[in-house]
């Protein structure tokens, strides 16, 4: 399965790694980009917006501090739902 996750922090980065580790394509995207090289060595890819998350991923994952972040990252500039999201699971 191809999955994308939004927000790379201490949880995050357990997902994505437990993801591929079980045979997931991972795509994540994070606010603060340097926090997704270290992912990129378990073959994880990263996404330069949101919204490209919602392109080659069926489920898409986001994981966010508050509200503010959760209403930015997809209803803002490039954000999920600019994406195509139509068969695609989002879970927040």
């Amino acid at each position: 399965m191809q999955i994308g996750l939004a927000g790379i922090g201490r949880m995050g980065v357990g997902i994505a790694a437990r993801l591929v580790e079980v045979g997931h394509q991972v795509t994540v995207w994070n606010r603060s980009a340097d926090k997704i090289k270290p992912l990129m060595s378990l073959g994880i890819k990263a996404a330069n917006a949101p919204m490209s998350l919602t392109s080659d991923n069926e489920v898409i994952i986001s994981i966010l501090t508050d509200a503010a972040a959760i209403e930015a990252v997809y209803s803002g500039n490039d954000g999920l739902l600019s994406g195509n999201i139509k068969g695609k699971l989002l879970s927040t």
